[in-house]
């Protein structure tokens, strides 16, 4: 046996066990993955329980729309006394703060001071 045909044996004995592990590890994540999923019993939906929205109206309009006007007032009181107790940054203060550190500073300063001007001195 030549050393090219004995490296090309070598080359593909390698590429088979590379692939054969490859696949044997996806069989194992997908048997772990079956295993270990949450088991969900998919139940019929008859349409008596999904038609238990009532259906709109002109009577039954007004009473929505008061009941969104509702929600929508109380949601914009907490987000009121939300952002009265602190819990809510306004958005000047949320932005990321532009103040420079100490080693910074220092690092710039020094940089300035140098004599070398992108490599050529003064």
């Amino acid at each position: 046996m030549s050393p090219i045909e004995q490296g090309l044996l070598i080359t593909l004995i390698g590429m088979g066990l590379v692939f054969i592990v490859i696949v044997l590890l996806w069989f194992l994540m997908d048997l772990l993955v079956r295993s270990t999923a949450d088991k969900v019993e998919e139940e019929e939906e008859t349409p008596e329980e999904t038609a238990d929205v009532t259906p709109l109206t002109e009577e039954t309009a007004p009473v929505i729309a008061s009941d969104i006007k509702k929600r929508a007032a109380a949601a914009a009181v907490a987000v009121a006394l939300a952002s009265r107790r602190g819990m809510i940054l306004p958005a000047q203060a949320a932005a990321p703060a532009a103040t420079v550190g100490g080693w910074q500073a220092a690092h710039r300063s020094s940089q300035l001071l140098s004599k070398n001007v992108r490599g050529r001195t003064r």
